[in-house]
């Protein structure tokens, strides 16, 4: 949500990429709108372990992403000296 606030900012991004922003979030919220009835199926089709399995690796893919990103910030302080 962040990024989304940070690409519509009027001082800073044009406005034609402020309404390809809003273009892209809507598609990915409509495709997430069509993908919840799925949700059912997908999980009888996987099993109760398949989507312990499945929530334990997206668990891990978010913290990765987290340690990478404080890492980066902590390495660019380092750097610049300053925040």
């Amino acid at each position: 949500m962040l990024a989304i606030v940070l690409l519509t900012d009027n001082s800073e991004v044009p406005i034609v990429d402020q309404a390809m922003t809003v273009g892209l979030m809507l598609a990915v919220l409509a495709f997430a709108w069509a993908a919840m009835p799925l949700a059912g199926p997908i999980i009888r089709l996987i099993g109760v372990a398949g989507t312990e399995i499945v929530s334990r690796v997206m668990g891990m893919i978010l913290a990765s992403v987290a340690a990478y990103a404080v890492l980066e910030a902590l390495l660019e302080i380092l750097a610049t000296g300053r925040l």
